[in-house]
């Protein structure tokens, strides 16, 4: 044993009962048994959690943050019976004022709150306690991942501001205070370009408050989606893969007919391909784990194939790199021993020594498992991005409303940019479009009056800024 692989380690926090990835930084925010009560494009509570998050800050009533309820036998009431009781006036202005305010608080239920100021994300509340876990550890995920170095820019986006409206004003201020919370551990960011236009995007559209209270939370679901994807294609390449640039999936417009030929079921990056990827994400992130545990990396970062790969082979000298050979082969051979799994014969190069590491913990993990954690990269995907084609099945799917947002974020306040252009910036953004969605856009596009044409010919088309 060389130590350049710490097997003795690996050894101690890996059995027949249990793959532990010891203290190696978390990359996804998943377990397996989350499968158990998926998100199913419920995005609403992780919006709030987010918004918890990057404030530090937690909720001092989980059940009715938004104060619906009222059971006046306990002295408990709702906010809108709380601030008409306290003005003074006759029962029928009282009257009038609850119904006023409930016009404005809820749509036609009135368990469903209009979100009338960005403050109010803050106080969208959890679901149920089996989904509960799982919310919180996508939105602390998000914050980690995709705000970075930019807490306090975000979090002001959530802030009252002091110049609102009086009944805007009236309803914050009786929302109850939110409480101090403590950050847990931290999740790695694998994809900082990413996290970066995410940013840029999500302080972009809070310049436009009525476009962000309508857009926010599709924009924090979509990054959710991309990343966790694009994660998902970049395992599946090992050495060969590349997280500082985006794979983008092909999506279909929601109004186009479509065939079995089309990119979005034929090809490599659409959803068909992904949920297959996915059934290996689980192996992926316990056999990085593993090789994670070596002698360069007193941090206990994630270290992906690619980066790994790299470092050893440009990096260090040819006797640490035999060393470090000598130990996956020790520890290979551990595992086998420990898991029933064949060993194969002794590997001389890396790559051989990432595909022989996964295929023998493919083996030694529970298939279920592996299985259920891919249901849960599908899921981030559920209900607002897929829709069923049929015979063709789920593809991913963009609706009107996702178009215009894309289109704003890609012109932002450049006044206009090349028709080329905003296929490219798409595609920063994890979406690809065949010809054919290229030309339905274009066409929904110019009925908006959105396209702008330099000539008759229609050589020189831009998009214009729809904000």
């Amino acid at each position: 044993m060389n130590n350049k692989l710490q097997v003795e380690k690996l050894n101690e926090i890996i059995n027949p009962s249990r793959h532990s990835r010891g203290s190696v930084n978390e990359v996804l925010p998943f377990a397996a048994n989350d499968s158990k009560a998926l998100i199913k494009g419920d995005f609403k509570p992780i919006v709030g959690e987010f918004a918890r998050q990057v404030a530090g800050e937690k909720l001092s009533d989980e059940e009715d943050p938004l104060k619906i309820k009222e059971t006046p036998e306990t002295g408990t009431y709702s906010i809108v019976k709380e601030m008409t009781e306290e003005v003074e006036g006759a029962s029928a202005e009282k009257y009038d004022l609850e119904r006023l305010l409930k016009k404005l608080l809820f749509h036609d239920q009135d368990s469903d709150v209009k979100v009338l100021h960005p403050y109010i994300f803050k106080y969208y509340p959890l679901t149920s306690k089996k989904k509960r876990s799982l919310e919180k550890k996508v939105a602390k995920f998000l914050k980690d991942v995709l705000v970075n170095n930019s807490i306090e820019e975000v979090s002001n986006s959530f802030v009252k501001q002091g110049n609102e409206d009086l009944l805007v004003s009236m309803i914050l201020n009786h929302l109850d205070e939110l409480n101090s919370a403590n950050n847990a551990k931290s999740y790695q960011n694998l994809l900082p370009n990413l996290s970066e236009l995410f940013v840029d995007d999500f302080l972009f559209i809070s310049k436009y408050e009525d476009f962000f209270l309508e857009n926010f939370q599709v924009l924090l679901q979509h990054y959710y989606f991309v990343y966790v994807s694009q994660v998902t294609f970049a395992f599946s390449k090992f050495e060969n893969s590349s997280l500082s640039k985006v794979e983008p999936l092909f999506y279909t417009l929601d109004w186009e007919s479509l065939n079995k030929r089309r990119k979005a079921f034929d090809g490599v990056y659409n959803y068909r391909n992904l949920r297959e990827k996915s059934r290996s994400t689980f192996i992926h992130v316990h056999v990085q784990s593993q090789l994670s545990h070596n002698w360069l990396n007193e941090g206990m970062n994630f270290m992906s194939y690619a980066e790994l790969y790299k470092l050893i082979s440009e990096e260090v000298s040819a006797e640490e790199k035999d060393l470090f050979m000598e130990d996956i082969n020790e520890w290979l051979n551990i595992y086998g021993d420990k898991m029933g799994v064949e060993v194969p014969r002794k590997v001389s190069s890396l790559n051989e020594a990432f595909s022989t590491l996964f295929t023998m913990l493919s083996k030694g993990m529970s298939e279920e498992v592996s299985k259920n954690y891919g249901k849960l990269i599908e899921d981030a995907a559920y209900g607002k991005f897929l829709k069923a084609r049929g015979s063709l099945g789920q593809t991913l799917n963009i609706t009107q409303d996702f178009l215009l947002l894309l289109t704003a974020l890609a012109v932002k306040d450049k006044g206009r940019i090349p028709l080329k252009q905003l296929f490219e910036e798409f595609e920063k953004r994890g979406i690809a479009l065949d010809q054919h969605s290229r030309k339905e856009t274009m066409a929904l596009l110019d009925n908006l009056n959105i396209i702008e044409k330099k000539s008759d010919s229609g050589d020189a088309q831009y998009v214009k800024s729809i904000l």
